[in-house]
């Protein structure tokens, strides 16, 4: 390094005397023939270490780099969650308002909408909590649908919150009718919850005429807590045997009580 040094003060030091001498260009020759491949060689070995230096000055830049695109890309998630939310928010509003202006509900009739906050621990889910209450006017025995129909009944109120049982639940049994119906009438029946979490309709008489896709519906018969015409399910199957006096009749819920979300409670 001392050598090149000299070497190239020599060099300086000859070129700025501005001499158009044979001489000054020959030692100008020399020094760069003599220089040139100390440049090369130390030029080689401190390419590692430059190597090495824009590498990390990569690395960290590419982190930055990715630091920002994960933010930005956890904004973006963020906003697509809640527009889905927000359209499947209003999918249900939209069904809860369809349902009201079926007209199946007296006139006299006020629907508090509410939401499910809290299910059961029990792995049918036979019952759910909604966050209205007795100061929104909810009361035991109100019933309680959703778009697609009956839930269920509040069977205990407190202030800002009620529990409801749903149609599902063992203890759960519905006035209901399948229509369409023949001459006389639709064949009636109660809609009974079981421990597993089926539905079936019970004690219609075997002679009744009872076809698979029919429909199931609350009969608002005299005495029952459902006013008539709520949608309950679809017969999914029919049985009897010639021992029994009434039909096996499987049905399948309207309501899908794994998403239940948004519901309404019918005061009285």
């Amino acid at each position: 390094m001392a050598v090149l040094l000299l070497l190239c003060i020599a060099m300086l030091t000859l070129y700025f005397r501005e001499s158009d001498s044979g001489l000054v260009h020959g030692v100008q020759g020399v020094v760069l023939r003599v220089v040139a491949p100390l440049q090369n060689g130390s030029a080689r070995a401190t390419k590692p270490f430059r190597d090495a230096w824009n590498w990390t000055g990569d690395v960290f830049s590419a982190k930055s780099e990715n630091a920002k695109l994960q933010k930005e890309l956890e904004q973006l998630r963020a906003g697509i969650a809640k527009e889905l939310t927000t359209q499947d928010e209003n999918t249900q509003l939209r069904a809860l308002v369809a349902l009201r202006n079926d007209k199946i509900f007296p006139g006299n009739a006020r629907l508090v909408t509410a939401r499910v906050v809290a299910r059961s621990t029990t792995a049918w889910y036979s019952t759910v909590t909604i966050d209205a209450g007795s100061s929104s006017g909810v009361a035991v025995y109100d019933a309680v649908v959703n778009g697609a129909g009956l839930v269920g009944r509040v069977t205990k109120v407190d202030v800002g919150a009620a529990q409801v049982t749903l149609i599902t639940d063992q203890s759960s049994y519905v006035d209901a009718m399948v229509v369409p119906g023949d001459a006389k009438g639709g064949a009636q029946g109660i809609v009974a919850g079981s421990v597993t979490g089926d539905v079936t309709l019970q004690y219609v008489d075997k002679n009744a005429r009872v076809k698979v896709g029919q429909y199931v519906v609350t009969s608002g018969r005299q005495g029952s807590v459902f006013v008539r015409g709520i949608p309950i399910g679809v017969v999914e199957s029919v049985g009897s045997q010639e021992v029994e006096l009434y039909q096996s009749i499987a049905v399948r819920p309207f309501v899908d009580f794994r998403k239940l979300d948004l519901v309404q409670v019918v005061t009285r």
